[in-house]
This record gives structure tokens, sequence and C-alpha cells, in this order.
């Protein structure tokens, strides 16, 4: 914390630790008393050889002798420095500078850095201001001084201009036992955390003695609507809660790769090590527990990791030599064979000489989140964010207050909404302990939009291939990403910008199946309940491509009683024309079918200007004419009932009929 550092900094600055070699005193004022006393030499011998009790005896004695002695008024903050008594310290060399200002300039820093750590901003600010003054001061203290004066100011501001802030205990998770380290899973279905209670071991019996246990443990979500409404919460099931800690977890966004912190306590040394581990998810239950390669170091303490949506970057907070001091801020990337890197330093904007711990990174893959007591602040740990641009990650931005407060606020994350965040703590109801809690996160502090999309890919009969990929495609980059698909259900997810979904297509690739994609049409809040604001559903159908038989285009859409295509559905099209490209063996007719709503002639003739249109679409695009043909149909195919709305919609429709394979 910012307050233990500052009283490390004073015993340095004076040069009168314990550790420190002897005592020196300073410049005596006035004509008086030049040299010090015999009681002054006995207290300093005594000071030296670490006899306290005696030291306190002489000091007295010098200061009944004479109430103005300097060098006795100095020994007494020096004593109380040694003996932890800052309090008192800061009241005797107050008086002293008072009487005497040269006697150690450096008891100006000394003073105000004491007046810093008790809260007293502005007496610390004063005498900052007059050392900084000083053409004897000790100008190594400098950067420090000035640092912390600038922290003052930091403070003064954020004192003067909180934040929105109004924390919520998470319903039912928390009990009269102690609840940290929680993790909600991206699609806010499930929340993991850490319970710690005390019970009996049933192998000992019912008179065995109570024992504090920590638990990793799971919570679901009671309600669909509500992502914040909890179930009380189990510990997890083997391979998890061995009898080493185990906790901190952070999940992917399809819920099916678990990275966690396991700390394990060598018997001899009574020395603690923390390790990261991992767990995948498969056929309704967690594969083991492997440690992540390449990651953990043996000299090193690696925890609280943090991992992108999609599985390819890992954050995680690292105590090892190299850094810039203290624990620092890594990351590690995986490969496409899986394979993590070494771990990467996060460089010096968001590390510092101090500490930096708990990094969150947001499914947006460029706000994170993280604690430091590095950066300036209200004091010790504060919560900041940091935003990635091509050029790295961005100066950290304080949170403010009261997020932040002179006391140390730690491990703080952010739904998927970006709205709402969580965070544990023991200091809003003292008398519960460890307690998690919610709240409302200010729009500045707020990470970059995202959408949510888990979807199914779903195998009928006669699908054969194997090697089917789910594949993300921005349309406007050509950038590509792979999908992991749940080899037993189909599943897949998937977090994308919110500005970018407009020109996201989801596909699948297999060699022998038809075309089948789906754009991303985001979900607006008024489309759904609060909870599943920016999440959707899609589903991706595979199946063998036949010869004379049809296959949808999905989501062409035309103008009213027009042939003129809308921007997606021209989107749509493209991907069909790279389709058409990967299976160059193909001959397709293009058909139009309208519902039955007006005249039969007129639809006619309407489905085949569009059928024709996305033809010549496809011409445009590269594909051969030889390859294209096309065909109206107007409403004599329905493949759903007119009478209603939905089967009308159904009927509005674009296929493809296989002519050659």
């Amino acid at each position: 914390m910012r307050r233990i550092f500052i009283v490390f900094a004073v015993l340095f600055a004076i040069k009168v630790s314990a550790q420190k070699g002897p005592v020196e005193l300073g410049n005596h004022c006035g004509d008086d008393h030049h040299s010090p006393t015999k009681q002054i030499q006995k207290a300093i011998r005594a000071m030296n050889q670490r006899d306290y009790p005696n030291a306190t005896v002489y000091i007295g004695a010098a200061l009944r002798q004479s109430d103005e002695d300097q060098h006795a008024l100095y020994l007494k903050g020096e004593l109380s420095i040694r003996t932890k008594k800052f309090h008192l310290a800061e009241a005797h060399w107050k008086q002293l500078v008072k009487r005497c200002p040269g006697y150690k300039p450096d008891l100006l820093y000394a003073v105000g850095s004491l007046c810093m750590a008790a809260g007293r901003n502005d007496e610390a600010e004063s005498y900052f201001e007059q050392w900084l003054l000083r053409d004897d001061r000790e100008t190594a203290f400098d950067s420090e001084v000035k640092g912390m004066l600038e922290e003052i100011n930091l403070k003064e501001t954020y004192l003067a201009n909180p934040v929105p802030y109004a924390p919520i205990p998470a319903r039912n998770i928390n009990t009269r036992w102690d609840e940290y380290l929680g993790a909600l899973t991206p699609d806010g279905s499930q929340f993991y955390f850490t319970r710690r209670s005390k019970k009996r071991n049933k192998y000992e019996g019912p008179a065995a003695p109570l024992r504090s246990v920590e638990e990793f443990s799971l919570a679901n979500t009671l309600s669909s609507t509500n992502s914040f409404l909890f179930e009380e919460g189990t510990a997890l099931s083997s391979p998890f809660n061995s009898k080493y800690n185990e906790g901190g977890p952070t999940i992917t966004a399809d819920n099916r790769l678990m990275v966690f912190t396991i700390c394990e306590r060598d018997e001899k040394t009574g020395k603690q090590n923390c390790d990261l581990y991992y767990s995948t998810f498969s056929f309704g239950v967690w594969n083991g527990i492997r440690p992540v390669p390449n990651v953990n170091g043996p000299n090193s303490w690696e925890s609280q990791p943090s991992i992108s949506p999609n599985g390819d970057v890992l954050y995680f907070t690292r105590n090892r030599k190299g850094g810039f001091g203290g624990l620092d801020l890594y990351k590690s990337t995986r490969d496409l064979q899986g394979v993590w890197s070494i771990p990467e330093n996060l460089g010096p904007t968001v590390n510092t000489t101090k500490n930096e711990k708990s990094p969150f990174i947001h499914s947006d893959s460029e706000s994170m989140y993280f604690a430091s007591d590095g950066h300036p602040g209200m004091g010790g740990y504060d919560l900041f964010k940091s935003s990635y641009a091509p050029s790295g990650w961005g100066k950290p931005q304080n949170l403010g207050y009261p997020i932040n407060t002179e006391k140390d606020e730690i491990g703080m994350m952010v739904t998927l909404e970006g709205r709402q965040a969580y965070f544990s703590s023991n200091k809003i109801n003292k008398a519960n302990g460890w307690d998690i809690y919610f709240f409302d996160l200010y729009e500045a502090a707020q990470p970059v939009e995202v959408v949510l999309v888990k979807g199914t890919l779903t195998k009928d009969m006669f699908a054969s291939d194997d090697d089917a990929k789910v594949i993300l495609k921005n349309s406007s980059t050509g950038e590509r990403t792979a999908l992991q698909v749940d080899e037993e259900t189909g599943d897949f997810s998937a977090v994308v910008k919110k500005e970018d979904a407009q020109s996201i297509v989801i596909k699948l690739e297999a060699k022998k199946a038809a075309f089948s994609a789906a754009p991303l049409r985001l979900a607006l809040a008024s489309s759904g309940p609060p909870g599943n604001v920016n999440r959707m559903q899609i589903e991706l159908a595979q199946a063998d491509m036949e010869e004379g038989e049809s296959y949808p285009i999905p989501n062409i859409l035309f103008e009213t009683n027009s042939d003129r295509l809308d921007a997606l559905s021209e989107m749509l099209i493209a991907e069909f024309a790279d389709f058409l490209v990967d299976n160059n063996h193909l001959k397709v007719q293009i058909q139009g079918h309208t519902d039955n709503v007006g005249e039969a002639g007129a639809n006619l003739e309407l489905s085949s200007r569009r059928a024709q249109r996305v033809t010549n679409t496809l011409y445009g695009m590269g594909i051969e004419a030889s390859r294209l043909s096309f065909k109206g149909f107007g409403e004599s195919a329905p493949v759903a009932n007119n009478d209603e709305e939905l089967g009308r919609a159904k009927n509005r429709r674009t296929v493809f009929v296989v002519t050659q394979l």
C-alpha cells in the first residue's frame, strides 16, 4: 500500500531505520548546547544497540535538563519511528521543525510524508513545498516529492468531482461467510467465486473442530432477464477444490476454456507459490487441470488471469526479476496450434516501479481494468482503465472517487454490456466480512460496446464433412476468424464490436456442404429483456449438396415492389460468390419466390426481375455466366402458409438450385 511505502520513504530519507547504521544528529540552532549532552550521547549508544527502553530513559533525562534540547526532540521522533509510533514521530518532528527549520532539512520531507500517510494532505503539501525551496535538501528525493504533490492535487480534484457510484450486494451469493474473487461468464449465465467458511472434516466425526476452508464455487443465474440474480452457489466438484488454494478464474466467451490460479505452500519453507492452470469443458464436464505451458516460471509468481473472449490472449499478474518493479502485468498469446508464447511485459505505460495487479480484459479486447499503487491516485491500490490502440496501451485513467479511496480497491470486472462492474470488498459491510458487489459504471469508464453471438451448427442426416469450419468474417476489412465449435452440441460463440457488427457475417465452410451464412443484426435494447441486450442467437445448417435440390440464400432483401438490393443483401451475395469460387465445379440456378400479396402475374414478373438482379450481381463479382441461370416462380411454390405474416416472410425468398455438381 502507498501508506506503507511512504513510511519506508521516511525511514530512507532521514536514514534512521534500525537496519541502516548509527544515528546521525543534525545542526543545533541557537548559541547554546552546540554539542550533545552526556544524556544524548548515552541515548545514541542505546539506540544504536537497539536498546530502546534505556534510550527512552536517557532522552527523557535530557529533556528534563532542558526542554529546549533539539537533539533530544529529534531522537524522540527517531525512536518513535523505530518503534512504529508514527503519529508520535510526526508530533515531535513538527515541534522540532518549528523551533529549528535548519536542524535537518530533510525533516521537512519526513514530516510531509508522515502527514500524507495520515491523510492530512494540506499539511503534507505545505511541508513538501517548503522542502523543495531549500538549497541544502537531498535532491534525490525531488521526483518522489513531486509525485506525492501530484497525488495530493489529484485527490483534491477527485474529491471535488465525485463519479456516480452506488454498490449493491450480490443477492444470494453473499452469506455470513467470506465471498471474493468473482468472475462472471461473458454470457452472464454463471458466476464463479471463492467462498471461505468453517467446516468440519467429515472423516473426523461430528466432534471435530471447525476449520477454515476456501472453496472454489459456482452460482448459476436464476433469471434469464436479470444476470445479477444468482442462486446461492455450491463448491465445484472434481477436478477442482483439491488440497491447494484455487480461485480467481477467467473464462472464454464460449464457456469452454477456464484459466485460474492454484497456490501451493512449501511445507518445509512455508513459502507459497502461485501458478496458472487451465481446464476445458466438453461433453458436460470439466476435463482435468493442467498448468498453462510456457507461462509459469520456476522463480516467479503468476496469478489473477484474464483471458480475451476468443481465448487467444492471456493477461495476468507476475512477480519476476526483469520487470519494472514489484508486481507487473504481463500477457501471453496463443497461436493457431494452441501454443502459448513466452510472457511479455505490458511495458512502462501500464507498469510502474511499484505494483500493478488484478487485470481484467473486457470482451471488446481493448479495454483493460487493473489495480495499481504506483500510478497517482487516492492512495493504496486504486482502480484504473487503459485502452489499447495500434501504438500500444494508453495512459491509465483513474476511475475516480468514491470508486477509489485511500484504502485498497482491487479485482474489478465489467459485464459484457459494459454498463455494470463488480468487485469484492470487506469495507462496505465490515460486520459481514468479504462480499461481492455490483455497481453501475459511469459512461466515461465504460468499454467499447460489443455484441455476443451464440450460435449452433446443425447437421442433417446427409452431412458428411467432419472438417467443417465456422468462419466469422468482417466484410469491410476481409478479416477472418475461425470459431471453435463444440464437438457434442455444435455450439459456437463470438464477441464483436457493435460498430463492426453490421459488416460481420458468420458462415459455414465445408467441402460438400451447401451455402449457409448469417449476418449479424444488432440486438437493440428495446428488442428484448435487459439481460439480453447486445446478445443474439443464430443458427447455421450443414447439409450435403445434391443435384436438383434447392438451398436458401438467406436474408436477401429487396425494397417493396422493387428489384433493388439493400447493402446487407449485397454483402451476402458477395459471400455466396466466394462460395461459388471455392466450389468452382458447381453450376446453379438462382430462383426468386414471393408471397401471395398482390396480383399473381405481377408477383411472377417481380420474382423474375429479382432473381435476375442477384444473377447479374454475381456476374459483376466475377462468376462466369456459363455457371449461372435464373428463374422466377412468383407465388406458385410456397413453403409456408400465406395466411400468416411469418409464413409470408418465409415465402419471400431467394434460393439456388444445383444444376450441375
